[in-house]
């Protein structure tokens, strides 16, 4: 399993757990519109004294800090 931040809508980050194999994620918007969001390694982050593998599908541009801030509330 893999943990994923998902940032979709202009909602707040989302955690979603998905198995290794899955390389997108599928979100439907308020007018019915589908979006399937590529999963992406974004990095190594911290959390603690234990390192993780960041994962992030969006349907928008992100700045670090909102990835990082993400991290630290979800995983």
């Amino acid at each position: 399993m893999k943990k994923v931040l998902v940032f979709f809508n202009s909602q707040p980050a989302e955690l979603v757990k998905t198995l290794r194999e899955v390389n997108t994620i599928r979100r439907v918007y308020p007018n019915g519109e589908e979006a399937h969001l590529k999963i992406m390694l974004s990095g190594i982050h911290s959390v603690g004294r234990k390192k993780c593998e960041i994962f992030i599908a969006a349907d928008r541009n992100l700045e670090n800090e909102e990835i990082i801030s993400a991290a630290n509330a979800l995983l």
